[in-house]
Formats: C-alpha cells, structure tokens, sequence
C-alpha cells in the first residue's frame, strides 16, 4: 500500500509566470520558495495534511501557496518527497511565531509528524525569472530540477533563457537563486516542466540535440557546474488557486 501511495502522490507546478507560450509573460506573483525535503512513512498522510493546511484559509490574507512533490529520481540527500511554500514578498515569509502561529499551524505540524515526516534538506530560493503559459492549468505534472553552482549568474541567467525561448522543448520554466540552506555549494536551481514523463525524455531529446543548446553549452562549459539533477511529479498543489 506504501508503494501504492507514493505512486498515486506522483502528480510541481514550482514557480510561474503566466506567458503566452515560449517564454513571453509577466510577473510571476510568487518570489521567495522555501523547498524542504523530505522522507515520510505515509504520503497520503502527508497530502491530506497539506490539504487540510490549505483549506483552512491561512494563507489568505499572505497570498502563500503550498506544494506536495514526489521525487522519481534523485531525490536529495535520501528525501522522497519535496514540501514548497511559495511565497509572493518578503513580508509574506514565515513569522517567528511560525510553529504556534494558529490552530491551522500546529494541526499541520501533527499531522506531518503523525506521517513520520522527516526534514533531510532545505533551502530558500528567490525567483530569477519563470514563465508558465496563462492556458496551462494543472497541466503540467512533471518537472525536471537541476542544482547549479555558477560563477556569472548574469551571463548563465540570460543564455539558458534565451535557449528555453529558442527551442520551445517546454513553455513552462524558471531559475532561482539560492538565499540560504544548501550545503553542497549549489547557486543556482532551474526546472522545467511537462505534461508526463514521456514528455520530459523527448524534449530533454529535443534540447540537447539542438545546435543553440551546442552553442550555449559552450557557454555554460567555464561559468556553471551541475551538482545533481531530479525529477519531480507533483502530488497536490494550491499555486493555481492562489493566483486566481
């Protein structure tokens, strides 16, 4: 039933903008991402809990919004699954009255840990720049995550999002940058986003096959190291409400 569940909580919307497709968009309203990873003894558990997080209607007044994530390969030191908290400002991130903020808190916190949810790693980005189309919905379920370190962020920022825009392997996409938490010298972490794993294998097929992604390659060879990749599924998401 374990495996069952894990499988079944395998559906990231992680940080948008909306665009018109091959990364034209405004603003994406999210710009702080706290990703905790996470090993857990009931994942269903786990999304119930989330669930009931979100329906309690505490994030409102913040406009925070809330993911739950499988990983199907790599998942970082041991985790199995990712938590995300978005985050549209500064202001809206966590207060230090974080664990006993209202009921709603200290329910979600039993309930993780009645899952036997354990935190193994987490880190807080800021947005660079995301693009998601404005028609995308909940489409897109499978995202590949990469963790960089870089040593010219403008230079790598702009070349990998001119590539994205080239090749159009995937309108949905972004880069952050870290604030604080990793420990393995990563910068930098990007993800793009597609309808199912299938997807993903031809367009990473599509891109690295491409005579832009030779050229940008040869960019990237003295200004950025790839730490590990993953890929993620998302499992529950409230970032599309949020933002309606």
């Amino acid at each position: 039933m374990k495996k069952v569940a894990l499988i079944l909580l395998s559906v990231v919307l992680a940080n948008f903008a909306f665009a018109d497709g091959h990364g034209h968009g405004n603003e994406f309203p999210f710009k702080y991402f706290l990703h905790n990873d996470i090993t857990t003894d009931d994942a269903q558990g786990t999304l119930a809990g989330t669930r009931a997080f979100v329906e309690s209607g505490v994030f409102k007044d913040r406009g925070v919004a809330v993911g739950v994530y499988a990983y199907n390969a790599g998942g970082g030191l041991g985790a199995s699954h990712m938590t995300m908290f978005a985050y549209p400002s500064a202001d809206s991130l966590p207060g230090a009255d974080l664990f006993q903020a209202s009921e709603a808190h200290i329910a979600y916190q039993e309930a993780m840990q009645g899952a036997g949810n354990k935190t193994v790693h987490s880190t807080l980005y800021k947005s660079v720049k995301e693009y998601v189309p404005a028609d995308a919905g909940g489409k897109y379920k499978v995202f590949l995550n990469m963790f960089l370190s870089v040593s010219d962020p403008a230079t790598y920022a702009s070349t990998w999002l001119k590539l994205m825009k080239d090749i159009g392997a995937s309108d949905a996409y972004g880069i952050r940058e870290v604030v604080a938490g990793d420990t393995e010298g990563v910068t930098h972490y990007l993800w793009i986003g597609f309808e199912s794993m299938a997807d993903l294998a031809k367009g990473m097929d599509e891109m690295y096959a491409s005579k832009e992604a030779a050229a940008a390659m040869d960019t990237f060879a003295g200004i950025r190291e790839i730490k590990r990749t993953a890929i993620l599924t998302a499992g529950y998401e409230s970032i599309t409400e949020t933002m309606e």
